[in-house]
């Protein structure tokens, strides 16, 4: 069930090298802090835009965006796509384009920006 006051995003598109159908894609690389991963998402011109499918928390922790689910959309498409790197319930989203630190400024990034750098820090086991 869904945290009241999650948000489940509305952000289509994720590029970056090889496209893979409308959405994800296997560019998205890894980050060097060995917890966290790196996806870039691309709006584009797509209409209508796909969900990003995630349910996320941004009461949990001031300064992230807490996965509450993978509820489709994009989210789901890049699990399956990139099984070494799929999103869970419980990983946190960082940081969104540079912005860190305030979790109502990455909700903000996350639906105004075309272009989305996330880095999502895995939960801890």
């Amino acid at each position: 069930s869904s945290y009241a006051g999650s948000k489940c995003l509305p952000i289509w598109g994720c590029g970056r090298g090889r496209r893979m159908g409308s959405g994800a894609s296997s560019g998205c690389c890894a980050s060097t802090d060995t917890d966290d991963f790196v996806i870039i998402l691309d709006r584009g011109g797509e209409e209508p835009p796909a969900k990003l499918g995630l349910d996320v928390n941004p009461h949990f922790d001031v300064t992230s965006l807490k996965v509450n689910k993978v509820c489709g959309g994009l989210a789901e498409r890049w699990n399956g796509q990139n099984p070494e790197l799929r999103i869970f319930p419980g990983d946190k989203v960082v940081e969104v384009n540079g912005v860190r630190g305030d979790a109502f400024k990455l909700l903000e990034r996350c639906k105004t920006d075309r272009r989305l750098v996330l880095r999502v820090r895995r939960a801890a086991v």
